[in-house]
């Protein structure tokens, strides 16, 4: 579904051509190719056509032997997120593109939308002076989202791993702070398909001693929010929320609400390309420019370091330091 998906993305994309498509699925290699090439393995695609390009869109776990075999065939990588399930296998592929002089990025394309960037501004900017507090809540419901034998039902942390990555990561964004310690707890929901736990809590404190209350779900009973999730970001001078469209993460309101002054509502940005155009386009850009992206695994490396943070958290049910993480790898 998501090969598919992005095949489409990258047909439409100006300045980038589709070359090949690989899937051990003869089926779905079929349903990719749509005249493209297609091929069992990427080691067949790379010795079968010229590209300059490679995206990683497979499962989580397959991430790190993808990419690095890409890589080290000298080619620019974008991978989609998590870049990796462990940091040592992250630390390696940021190496590996180090060696090969290659790009290596994420597609973290919820930040690449009109409303998180007007938040982001404000945040960065200082309107709501020093930062105080920050609540996030993503309620969804995808029991019947994926396909029935798709691998996020029977993934481990499927919430964390495959949902959790955008909201640390759009938090990194937003606050230009990095993660510092996380308390989680997650729990099963038994009338879902997820093996796993599908739900998560947690606090979470950013550089600067900035609480962050966080809570999402796969598995709700209640109205859901949109993907990116509520935002409420408290300052000394003022509050700032943040709600989207349930289902189109580009459309969503930015409130301002100043202490002693009427709630305002926030102008965005227009951008000319949004979500994954997005991130293929600054794949493009650093490409053709040898500017690190903004989503370079070099920096993303601590959106993931924060996403697996939360999983330890939740595994021995005490505090952990990202920091910690980070030195140890």
């Amino acid at each position: 579904m998501w090969g598919r998906s992005w095949a489409e993305v990258v047909r439409e994309a100006p300045g980038v051509e589709l070359v090949a498509v690989a899937d051990p699925d003869p089926e779905a290699r079929r349903q990719l190719a749509d005249g493209t090439p297609g091929y069992e393995a990427l080691e067949g695609a790379l010795a079968g056509v010229e590209c300059e390009a490679v995206l990683v869109l497979t499962p989580p776990a397959t991430h790190h032997a993808v990419a690095k075999l890409a890589l080290e065939a000298g080619k620019h990588v974008l991978v989609e997120k998590p870049l990796a399930t462990g940091l040592e296998d992250g630390f390696d592929l940021i190496r590996a593109a180090e060696r090969a002089g290659r790009v290596l990025m994420v597609s973290q394309n919820y930040r690449y939308n009109r409303p998180f960037r007007a938040v982001q501004r404000l945040v960065t900017e200082g309107t709501l002076g020093e930062l105080a507090s920050i609540k996030i809540c993503c309620r969804r419901d995808t029991r019947t989202l994926f396909p029935p034998d798709d691998f996020r039902y029977s993934m481990r942390h499927p919430y964390v791993l495959d949902m959790s990555i955008h909201h640390f990561d759009l938090l990194r964004a937003a606050t230009d702070r990095d993660v510092h310690r996380i308390h989680a707890r997650s729990w099963r929901v038994p009338d879902s398909p997820f093996v796993h736990h599908p739900a998560v809590a947690a606090i979470v404190d950013l550089e600067g001693g900035v609480p962050v209350v966080y809570e999402g779900t796969w598995a709700s009973h209640g109205p859901e929010t949109a993907w990116n999730g509520d935002w409420e970001v408290m300052g000394e001078a003022g509050r700032l929320l943040w709600s989207g469209d349930r289902e189109d993460r580009s459309v969503g309101e930015v409130v301002l609400k100043r202490w002693g002054a009427p709630p305002r509502l926030i102008e965005q940005p227009g951008l000319e390309f949004v979500e994954r155009a997005a991130t293929l386009r600054a794949l493009r850009v650093a490409v053709e420019t040898g500017e690190l992206p903004e989503t370079a695994a070099a920096d993303n490396i601590k959106s993931l370091a924060a996403m697996l943070a939360c999983t330890r958290s939740i595994e021995s049910g005490a505090p952990v330091d990202v920091s910690d993480l980070l030195v140890a790898t």
